[in-house]
């Protein structure tokens, strides 16, 4: 590597020593830092590639199948046990372009095979194997591994003065606000995470092998850093950046020709063509992009071009300012937590102008091959890995996340050290002075970082938690709102005994899915109004809110129609006996109006008019509308008429003395069973109206009979 003109390329043996120190440093702070996320449950995206991943689950047996398919189909065949693994992929749509990420998954499955232990999510009534403790330790340990790679790697580019102390030196000082900033959270404390660390430990291990052929120019350095670069992007595409981040840091900080440069590249564009043949072999080399009218997969589906463009250098912005100032932090940027804007605001306008001059800069210091490049290699090394996930060249299917700015914040973190080991020294010419601001800064700035990381892990405790929480944060967010009124909901039915708590649970649970919904274009937002109308439905036996959130349900096709229908017939078939014992506050007028909601939408829904014509009939006192709703519901063929059917239409025949009518259906109901006294003591009294004393006390003996046996039964 190439003297740098603030830097001393003496390699002393006492540095040496001070790297293992270092190393050991890196060790406990990371420990200290992510020690508490160690006692953290599965989260988040977990259960796609680990709790709910049919392949995962298999352990070791299900590796081959993890490298042979789309990342999600191992999640989307649990779904869907019951079908053969390639009907399931048949049908499934993926997001677009679809997702090979399969080396981290892989080692779930190892996960399941070693540590994996059954365990039973009793909120949600699901059983899987795994080991949540062995899952953030390997996380934890990847994350230390990845740090001291970096550290090692800064240490080479950039040795320090001999006159300086190696705590104030520019690779140490990067390597701790790397290691702890709080952005990083949503990578190291959610398991899931481990594909991002894998794919920068990955990136980082080509860079280093590329330094090493460099220096000594042994042709199998070519071949590790080949093989890093390949394992990387087996775990995320994003990695196939660093074929451009490599040659530029060997141009910056070597003094090697561009024929020794170019052979650094040779493996890294063989990695990467070799990737995308294997890529494109699982997935397919034309996908067609999947058209979605959904904002949450789509979230500038309803902006113009330049209101596109202008919100994306919004996100931009954002992330810089989460660098420098990472409070507060949330993983859920979904819409419309974040406001589409145009360029007239200046919270788009200042970021594109920003970004043009870091970019004008980069370009200028590479053509010009500036002397002192720290500042231009950081540059690249943030812009470069950002504008794959920065939605300018191809859509992610959402604005930000935190977990996206991982790979970039190296080049913030080295920008960072580099004001406090250089400029601070600069501007204060004594020493012992600048040391001690240097030192000050630093402990100000890790202590804060510090402080925040590990109240942060404390967020992805679990899904419950993490959701409650940060919907706090992301309090626009339709989808966060959502799936915080998702896990209260479930809470609220594991702890029912408990009904106090379990109603301040539905409480605050149908206040996010009903804002949810008005923050939702449209407000057509199904997995909000379904959960609407099952909240309303078991918190206080709110018929006509129940009922009204799931004909929105019903008013288009989509996930939650069937479901939402049968939701309907059961609260159909049980409203009477919810009005005859008094248990809701929905009033017979209100209930026929709810009902004839749902009948505009889908006219020959039976259990509806089913239950229209009893309130008619019943609490209405209109037998006759009542008994016209009822022989429509009895002419439906799909109707499934029951017990319970017959023996209301011979009850309502019999208010307006039509015994005949009465007795029919009143025969009719017993005649499928499941018959109770009171059934045969109507029988009998509609046989005295026709003066049959025969059949009556027949059918009365048979009500004294049952009525024994009910007892008995009791």
């Amino acid at each position: 590597m190439k003297k740098h003109p603030e830097y001393s390329t003496a390699y002393l043996v006492e540095n040496k020593i001070n790297n293992y120190y270092i190393y050991l440093i890196i060790f406990i702070l990371s420990f200290i830092l992510y020690g508490n996320s160690l006692k953290n449950d599965y989260a988040l995206d977990d259960y796609v590639v680990l709790t709910q991943n049919a392949f995962t689950q298999k352990g070791f047996s299900g590796i081959v199948d993890i490298f042979k398919y789309d990342t999600f189909l191992g999640c989307e065949w649990a779904k869907k046990p019951d079908k053969t693994l390639e009907a399931v992929k048949e049908e499934s749509q993926f997001v677009a372009g679809g997702r090979y990420r399969p080396l981290s998954v892989a080692t779930f499955a190892a996960e399941v095979s070693m540590f994996g232990k059954v365990t039973h999510n009793k909120e949600f009534g699901i059983t899987f194997l795994g080991n949540p403790f062995a899952s953030h330790l390997i996380n934890l340990i990847l994350y230390i591994v990845t740090t001291c790679l970096l550290f090692k790697i800064l240490s080479t580019i950039f040795p320090w003065k001999s006159d300086q102390k190696w705590f104030v030196s520019l690779p140490f000082v990067a390597t701790l606000l790397f290691l702890a900033h709080p952005i990083h959270t949503e990578v190291v404390a959610n398991v899931k995470g481990r594909d991002e660390i894998m794919a920068l430990l990955g990136a980082l291990g080509a860079l280093w092998f590329s330094i090493v052929y460099c220096k000594n120019e042994k042709k199998y350095n070519l071949v590790l850093s080949g093989i890093c670069l390949f394992l990387g992007l087996l775990s995320k595409e994003n990695v196939i950046t660093f074929v451009g981040i490599i040659p530029v840091s060997l141009y910056f900080f070597s003094n090697k020709n561009a024929k020794t440069i170019f052979a650094t590249l040779l493996p890294l564009i063989a990695a990467s063509v070799f990737f995308l043949l294997v890529r494109g072999s699982v997935l397919g080399f034309s996908q067609p992009q999947l058209s979605s009218q959904d904002i949450m997969n789509d979230p500038f589906i309803y902006a113009s071009p330049f209101q596109k463009y202008a919100t994306i250098f919004y996100t931009l912005w954002l992330y810089i300012k989460l660098l420098f100032f990472p409070h507060p932090l949330t993983h859920d940027y979904y819409p419309v937590q974040i406001e589409i804007i145009n360029f007239a605001n200046p919270k788009a306008f200042i970021p594109l102008v920003l970004y043009l001059i870091l970019g004008v800069y980069a370009v200028y210091t590479l053509i010009k091959k500036d002397k002192s490049p720290i500042v231009s290699w950081s540059i690249w090394l943030y812009l470069m890995p950002l504008s794959v996930v920065s939605n300018l060249f191809f859509s992610i299917g959402t604005f930000m996340n935190e977990r996206f700015i991982f790979m970039s914040s190296i080049g913030f973190c080295v920008l960072l050290a580099w004001g406090l080991t250089y400029l601070i020294p600069t501007f204060l010419k004594r020493s012992k002075i600048s040391q001690s601001v240097l030192l000050i800064s630093l402990i100000g700035i890790l202590s804060l970082y510090s402080f925040k990381t590990i109240s942060r892990n404390n967020a992805w405790k679990n899904d419950y938690v993490l959701f409650t929480t940060d919907v706090k944060v992301s309090s626009n967010s339709a989808r966060c709102n959502r799936i915080a009124g998702e896990y209260m909901v479930q809470k609220a039915k594991f702890i029912k005994t408990n009904s106090a708590k379990s109603d301040k649970l539905y409480q605050e649970a149908i206040a996010y899915l009903e804002k949810s919904v008005k923050l939702y274009p449209g407000g057509n937002y199904f997995d909000a109004l379904f959960l609407l109308g099952d909240s309303y439905y078991n918190y206080n036996y709110d018929i006509i809110n129940s009922l009204k959130y799931f004909s929105k349900c019903l008013s288009y096709e989509n996930n939650f129609y069937e479901t939402a229908y049968h939701n309907t017939q059961i609260i159909a078939n049980y409203t009477l006996t919810l009005l005859n014992e008094n248990k809701t506050r929905s009033t017979p007028q209100e209930i026929v109006h709810a009902c004839d909601e749902i009948l505009q939408i889908i006219p020959d829904f039976g259990e509806v008019i089913y239950l229209k014509g009893m309130i008619y009939a019943k609490y209405l006192n209109d037998a006759p509308t009542g008994i016209k709703l009822l022989e429509e519901a009895n002419s439906l063929v799909q109707f499934e008429k029951t017990n319970g059917f017959y023996r209301d239409m011979g009850i309502v025949y019999a208010l307006v003395n039509n015994y005949e009518k009465a007795l029919f259906f009143m025969l009719k109901s017993i005649e499928l069973g499941n018959t109770n006294h009171r059934q045969y003591v109507n029988i009998a009294a509609v046989y005295q109206r026709l003066g049959d004393v025969k059949n009556a006390n027949k059918y009365f003996a048979l009500a004294r009979t049952v009525e024994g046996e009910d007892f008995v039964t009791r």
